[in-house]
């Protein structure tokens, strides 16, 4: 085997846990805090820990990489994400669930960062397209298509731990491959210094902004005082970190922002985060429809949304042979993906609580293709663009916005949610008279419905059929009109990506 091969390889191999875990938190967050005795309120932290930490080491990986090298960075996250499966797979302790979690984050981030800079340094840009392709597949495609299914069936039977345990192996398996056969391609080093202020600067403006966007629906959002002077303070904090970053403040660096000098990077920014904003975004819209309106459990949830991952993977392959036919621009190729999100958009909001697998198929494969088209298409484009002496900067640029554009997305939906579910319960609740002739309906057929089943229609049991029933409504017409708002977003913000796009193409004339 080649040693382009190999490094195809072993790139995959090395983010197959980074995908499962990426997945386990959806799935089985209700059996964790189960066994664990958490709230759901405790439980979230797990995830704000390892969103946290992923994206703090995002630009700390790209420092190490100049200053020790990506395979050194590889073999430092893998080393991670070993300590930290061991604790989650095998022990109860509270306290080292939350910080193994935080390290499965600095592992995701800095064998992610290695293995980009690796595999960018190293190949043609044919193989590129392929190790992206494998790359995806892992951790993208996967976790949105077959590992929720399979991760849920194995929580739901109290298996949650065996996740973890398993990913121990691969992470063995990728620590032994680096033993026996060391990778020796271009790995530059550079003494470069650590620059303690932009250092800080850049984790308060990500703590900050994280914190804003993750906790802020247990907040009510910004009808909190506490949120409020966060999201002021990550703002200026922000600010102060851009122009740290520009001005070259204090001494030595942390991640430089020539990378985002030329226009062209900067619009690649906003495309990655535009990217990550439509595909979490109706990750979160398709699952909160799927639990709260359809009441699917977490197994049927990632039941229904198997046959979408045929359509995503048939739409990587589609940008891989793309992206190996440079006369077919990838401009020309992301409109049609980000077209049949907003179709699938469409038809997902159409349906309603009487909706079944058979009427959400065709969307939910729609958008698959569409998810495939766009997400591989802008990741091989933008990735295989940077100049060498950028490309550990540009990977971590690349993932920080993406990331915080999909948080964005899940934080703004969040509150649509919110804001339309009350809109909507005040709306239906009017009609819940009892002079009104549709109410009288209404109880009537709840009463046959208790007297069918051999239980007396008492006063208790038929407000309860009522009260679920307006739960059940509400949370449809919610959903269905967050779809709709999320169409209404893509139309605002697409539109700033194709002008930055046409300035940048007649300035480089």
């Amino acid at each position: 085997m080649s040693r382009r091969h190999e490094l195809m390889l072993l790139v995959t191999l090395a983010m197959l846990p980074f995908g499962i875990t990426s997945a386990v938190y959806n799935a089985s967050a209700a059996e964790i805090a189960a066994a664990l005795g958490f709230s759901a309120d405790d439980t979230s932290w797990l995830i704000i820990f390892y969103m946290l930490a992923e994206l703090l080491m995002l630009p700390l990986a790209s420092w190490l990489v100049y200053r020790i090298g990506a395979t050194a960075v590889l073999i430092g996250g893998a080393m991670f994400g070993l300590g930290s499966t061991l604790i989650l797979g095998f022990t109860s302790e509270v306290v080292a669930h939350f910080l193994a979690w935080a390290g499965l984050g600095i592992a995701a981030s800095t064998m992610l960062v290695a293995v980009q800079v690796l595999v960018l340094r190293n190949l043609s840009l044919k193989d590129i397209a392929l190790a992206e392709g494998g790359m995806m597949l892992m951790t993208t495609l996967l976790p949105m298509g077959v590992y929720p299914w399979i991760l849920a069936e194995l929580a739901e039977t109290g298996l949650w731990q065996l996740i973890f345990a398993a990913q121990t192996i691969l992470y063995i398996v990728l620590l032994a491959w680096l033993w026996i056969r060391p990778f020796h391609g271009e790995d530059r080093v550079i003494p470069v210094k650590f620059n303690l202020l932009q250092a800080g600067l850049m984790t308060g403006a990500i703590t900050g902004t994280v914190l804003v966007l993750m906790r802020g629906q247990f907040y009510n959002w910004f009808d909190s005082k506490l949120l409020i002077n966060l999201a002021l303070g990550a703002g200026a904090l922000t600010l102060m970190c851009m122009l740290a970053i520009s001005k070259r403040w204090g001494r030595g660096e942390y991640i430089r922002s020539d990378v985002l000098m030329p226009n062209k990077n900067k619009v690649s920014m906003y495309n990655a985060a535009l990217a990550g904003f439509a595909v979490l975004g109706t990750s979160m819209l398709i699952g909160v429809y799927l639990g709260s309106v359809l009441k699917y459990s977490h197994s049927e949830l990632g039941w229904i949304q198997l046959p979408a991952f045929s359509s995503m993977f048939l739409g990587l392959l589609v940008s891989i042979w793309v992206s190996n036919h440079p006369r077919i621009k990838a401009d020309a190729v992301v409109p049609i993906g980000v077209l049949l999100i907003i179709l699938s958009s469409a038809s997902l909001a159409s349906s309603n609580a009487a909706s079944g697998a058979s009427d959400l198929l065709p969307a939910l494969l729609l958008r698959g293709f569409g998810v495939g088209l766009l997400n591989v298409t802008v990741s091989i484009s933008i990735l295989s663009s940077f100049k060498k002496e950028h490309i550990p900067q540009g990977v971590s640029y690349f993932y920080l916005f993406r990331t915080l554009g999909g948080l964005g997305g899940m934080a703004l939906f969040s509150r649509m949610m919110s804001l339309e579910t009350s809109g909507v319960l005040s709306v239906l609740g009017e009609n819940f008279n009892p002079d009104n002739p549709a109410f009288i309906r209404q109880q009537a057929a709840m009463i046959e419905v208790l007297n069918r089943g051999m239980l007396e229609a008492t006063p208790a049991r038929v407000a309860s059929l009522l009260g679920g029933q307006l739960q059940t409504q509400t949370a449809a017409i919610a959903g269905g009109n967050n779809f709709q708002w999320f169409i209404i977003s893509l139309f605002i913000l697409a539109p700033i990506l194709i002008i930055g796009k046409k300035l940048t193409a007649r300035s480089e004339q």
